[in-house]
């Protein structure tokens, strides 16, 4: 926990049951040289104060004259390793929070069964002419990242770009008077969690549970290698609007296949795919070039230029998704040419982040295509840079960052919302005109309309604790798709 600063029961279990498949080197170094050598350590400790223990003890009973019985030294080895093992157990519960593995692993919730709208069932109107979407995931950008005055934590603004944009009228939704974000929810805090949160409206819980499918071996939603199906009973924004008949693409820097981003995408709305290795295979970068999770964000931009010009060039409206990597923790990556401003290597390379993504904005405004294009930029989830906030009150609220530039309708209901990343899916939709009966999609609300959020209906903490709790009706309906395959022969 102190390696990889707060980070929730949901996040930890999905990442132990994902495969190590495209993460970042130093990623896997960090853990290596941190917490794995730590726990290597005292566990080497812990047995030779153990070992040491019980040579005195047995020099002792033999200067006594005392016979203990090979049953009652193996009770007593017996309960000093459960005494440790608890006390293990115990130490890493009250980290985490108790209340969070009981709702994770126990409690249950009716929240789907009460208040679930299904996307692919939800009337659903399109204007005649159908608009274009530019989606830019921003890794772990967070509204606090602005100065204070304009509603971060910040004394010095590192967002002076996306806030200038703000400032000359596109839409932040905010959790307060100035500009701000949506609150952190359980399970969406890790980056394919926020993927998910915003275009399906549902967080991604999984288990370490084996539910084998005969002869399969895993859970048929096991989101790695393996994985057969991502969340086969969503329905997302990619299938809407594939069903509506728009091109898609799905653009990053690093490999797709982590953490089945790739199964959500191409199952989800069959996404063209254009990552890391497309990269390579189009000689825009060396074949053995490897930075960070795969390229920097500013040849990755550069690039999304093209593709984005190519998908206009159809005859069909599209949808282009792009998800940054530069500023994940632990400090970003910061390269020769980031600006360097700052005191700190994290500020300069957020600082960077936001030139880079408010040049591409600033290009595709220049576009043909931009009068009928809806361009919306968010973080995919709050930072876990272990010491970047460490100076900030624990009464700030931190938020995930948004923008909506260009979109189809407006609204005055903006300020002191709350509302969380699965509330953006029904709002990506109406920024581009269409109409949704009910305002709901998902556990998401539609942010333009009048609708009260599940958060402003439930409270943020009971809405929270809902979204932690286990659900029949997630496991069976939106997680789970058992096929029962026959014996082998």
């Amino acid at each position: 926990m102190e390696r990889f600063g707060n980070i929730k029961i949901d996040q930890i279990i999905y990442t132990i049951s994902q495969p190590l498949e495209g993460t970042d080197e130093s990623q896997i170094t960090s853990y290596l040289f941190g917490p794995l050598t730590s726990a290597l350590f005292f566990g080497m400790l812990i047995t030779l104060i153990f070992l040491v223990a019980m040579r005195l003890f047995e020099n002792f009973a033999q200067n006594k004259h005392l016979h203990l019985p090979l049953v009652m030294q193996a009770l007593l080895l017996f309960v000093i390793s459960a005494g440790v093992l608890s006390a293990g157990v115990f130490s890493g519960v009250s980290k985490i929070g108790y209340a969070d593995v009981k709702a994770y692993f126990i409690d249950k919730s009716k929240i789907y069964e009460e208040d679930y709208v299904d996307p692919k069932t939800a009337k659903l109107t399109f204007p005649e002419k159908k608009r274009n979407l530019i989606y830019i995931f921003a890794e772990s950008l967070e509204s606090s990242y602005m100065s204070k005055d304009k509603g971060g934590s910040q004394k010095e603004n590192l967002l002076p770009q996306l806030t200038n944009l703000l400032d000359q009228g596109d839409i932040n939704f905010s959790n307060s008077d100035l500009y701000g974000g949506a609150v952190a929810t359980p399970a969406t805090g890790f980056t394919v969690g926020g993927l998910v949160a915003q275009t399906a409206g549902v967080p991604v819980k999984t288990s370490l549970e084996n539910k084998a499918v005969p002869y399969q071996g895993n859970d048929a939603n096991r989101f790695g290698n393996t994985v057969e199906q991502f969340l086969p009973g969503a329905y997302s924004l990619g299938d809407i609007l594939q069903s509506e008949g728009y091109n898609q693409t799905f653009m990053l820097g690093s490999d797709v296949s982590f953490a089945g981003r790739d199964k959500y995408f191409s199952q989800h709305g069959n996404y063209n795919i254009v990552d890391y290795n497309s990269a390579k295979e189009f000689n825009w970068i060396p074949q053995d070039y490897k930075v960070w999770w795969g390229y920097e964000d500013e040849k990755l931009l550069e690039h999304a230029k093209e593709v984005t010009t190519d998908l206009a060039a159809q005859n069909a409206p599209f949808n282009f998704t792009l998800l940054t990597a530069d500023t994940h923790f632990e400090d970003g990556l910061m390269t020769d040419k980031t600006p360097k401003i700052f005191d700190d290597k994290y500020s300069n390379v957020i600082h960077y982040s936001d030139e880079l993504i408010t040049r591409f904005i600033q290009w595709a405004k220049e576009q043909p295509f931009y009068e009928n294009t809806t361009i919306i930029v968010a973080g995919d989830h709050l930072t876990m840079d272990k010491d970047f906030f460490n100076s900030t009150p624990d009464s700030y609220v931190r938020t995930v960052f948004n923008l909506f530039d260009n979109s189809a309708i407006k609204t005055q209901n903006t300020k002191n919302r709350k509302f969380n990343t699965m509330d953006l899916f029904p709002t990506t939709l109406a920024s581009l005109g269409v109409k949704i009966e009910g305002d709901r999609l998902g556990l998401g609300t539609n942010l333009f309309s009048d609708t009260p959020t599940l958060m402003e209906k439930l409270g943020i903490e009971q809405f929270n604790l809902e979204v932690s709790k286990r659900s029949s009706y997630y496991d069976d309906k939106i997680k789970v798709e058992k096929i029962v395959q026959e014996t082998p022969q």
